[in-house]
C-alpha cells in the first residue's frame, strides 16, 4: 500500500547569532537535558527526596554520559572519520553521540556517586529515569530536523519525502516513542508509589530500539556499522532489556520479603 508523503523534507542545522553559531542539534539536546531534569525534581519532590541531590546527580550523569556517548560513537560507529581527524572529536556540538555509550557513563557515574554519598540508588533513578522519556523526545528533534539517523526507503506514513524518496527517520520516530512514553508515565503512572521507572524505561526503550534498528539504512554510504547484521545498539538493547527485567525482578522479590 502507498501513502502520499505526510513529512516534507527540510534541514534546519541552525542559526547564526553575530560571531556565534547556534547549532540546532546542540540545543534541542540541551532543551532535552534541562527539562528531563526539571521534571525529574519535581518526581523526586513528591517521593520526598532531596532535589538538590538530582541536581548533582544529574550533573554526574550528564557529564559521563557525554564522554561515554561521544567515546561510543568515535570508536562503535565512525571511527575511520574521526581517525583522520582527530580534533573533531571534540567537537559535540555538531552531532555524533551514541546514546548507549552515553547509557554505560551514565551508569558508572552513577554507581560512583551514590556510594560517595551513601544515598539511595533506586529513588533517585527511579526520578530521573521517570523524565528520562521526555528529554529523549525533545533532544531526537535535533536528529530528526538534522537527518543524522536515516532509516529506510519506505511508503510508511511518517516516513519523509527526502530528495531520493520516501524514507524514514529514525530521530523522528525516537522522538515520537519518547513523547508516548512520558505521556503513559504522566496520565497512567504519576501516582505510582513503586519505584519502576528504572526497569520499565530500560525494557521499553530496549525493545523498541531493537526494532527500529531493522529499519536503519543499509543502501547509502556510511551507513550504521553492524556486527553479525546487527547494530551496536542492538547489542545495547538485548542488554538494556535483560538489566530492566532483572532489576524489576529484584525489586518485586524486595517487596515481597517480609519484613
Amino acid at each position: 500500500m502507498n501513502f502520499e508523503y505526510m513529512i516534507p523534507y527540510f534541514v534546519f542545522s541552525g542559526l547564526p547569532l553575530g560571531s556565534f553559531y547556534i547549532y540546532s542539534w546542540g540545543l534541542m539536546v540541551g532543551l532535552g537535558i534541562i527539562t528531563a531534569i526539571w521534571v525529574s525534581m519535581r518526581r523526586a519532590k513528591l517521593a520526598g527526596l532531596n532535589n538538590e541531590k538530582i541536581l548533582d546527580l544529574s550533573a554526574w550523569v550528564i557529564a559521563a554520559a557525554l564522554v561515554g556517548a561521544r567515546l561510543g560513537d568515535v570508536f562503535l560507529y565512525r571511527w575511520s572519520n574521526y581517525a583522520s581527524n582527530p580534533l573533531d572529536i571534540l567537537k559535540i556540538w555538531q552531532g555524533g553521540l551514541s546514546l548507549f555509550g552515553g547509557f554505560i557513563g551514565a551508569i558508572i557515574a552513577s554507581i560512583i556517586y551514590v556510594r560517595i554519598n551513601k544515598i539511595d540508588f533506586w529513588g533517585y533513578a527511579n526520578a530521573i529515569m521517570y523524565g528520562f522519556p521526555l528529554g529523549l523526545g525533545i533532544g531526537r528533534i535535533g536528529c530528526f530536523i538534522n537527518h543524522l539517523h536515516l532509516g529506510k526507503l519506505s511508503n510508511f506514513p511518517l516516513a519523509v519525502a527526502f530528495p531520493d524518496g520516501s524514507r524514514l527517520d529514525m530521530g523522528l520516530i525516537e522522538s515520537i516513542f519518547g513523547f508516548l512514553l512520558f505521556a503513559v508515565y504522566f496520565f497512567r503512572l504519576r501516582k505510582i508509589a513503586e519505584q519502576i521507572f528504572l526497569p520499565v524505561t530500560m525494557i521499553a526503550y530496549g525493545a523498541v530500539r531493537f526494532v527500529l534498528d531493522f529499519a536503519r539504512a543499509n543502501d547509502i554510504p556510511q551507513a550504521d556499522i553492524r556486527y553479525l547484521s546487527l547494530t551496536p545498539a542492538q547489542y545495547g538493547s538485548v542488554l538494556l532489556i535483560l538489566g530492566g527485567i532483572y532489576i524489576f525482578s529484584k525489586l518485586r522479590l524486595s517487596k515481597a520479603s517480609p519484613g
